[in-house]
């Protein structure tokens, strides 16, 4: 696998390039569990916690409403894919389902809340580099920028104690 960023060969499935530090888009779009248009994830706006994802799938679900969790994520589509899932589950395998899916979604839900919000901290990231790099800042600048305060406060506590 190689970093979109530099170019340079990282790690098959790592998340990060070890050489310029942006994250690593994996080469393989489309295939996978989101790779399906149904199933795709939808990057929100916003982080959402994915605790309070998994409570309501785990005690929605108790009710039959399991997959509003999903709601709370933002992800539509996969409400209704659960949601008929459910339904059909529950008769087909005697009730068994209906022990087993407040926990499935419990589990899914925290799961995809967190890889949401990794997504959306890395588009974060992504759009301040895109912004530093069309203000002309470089790295070293903002290094620089970054150790000129430090600089101006140290050599004002040495002076005040000579």
């Amino acid at each position: 696998m190689f970093c979109q960023h530099c170019g340079k060969e990282i790690e098959e499935g790592g998340t990060f390039c070890v050489y310029c530090g942006k994250t690593a888009k994996s080469e393989s779009n489309g295939k996978g569990m989101y790779g399906h248009e149904l199933t795709r994830l939808k990057v929100p706006n916003d982080t959402r916690n994915p605790g309070v994802a998994a409570s309501i799938g785990f005690f929605l679900g108790w009710i039959f409403l399991g997959p509003v969790g999903y709601i709370y994520l933002g992800q539509w589509n996969w409400f209704w894919l659960t949601f008929v899932i459910q339904i059909f589950a529950i008769p087909l395998t005697a009730g068994v389902a209906y022990m087993l899916l407040p926990i499935v979604f419990a589990i899914h839900q925290y799961q995809m809340g967190t890889e949401l919000n990794e997504m959306v901290i890395a588009e974060r990231v992504e759009m301040q580099d895109n912004e530093r790099e069309q203000a002309g800042f470089s790295e070293e600048d903002l290094d620089q920028t970054m150790m000129q305060p430090r600089a101006r406060h140290d050599e004002g506590v040495s002076e005040k104690e000579e």
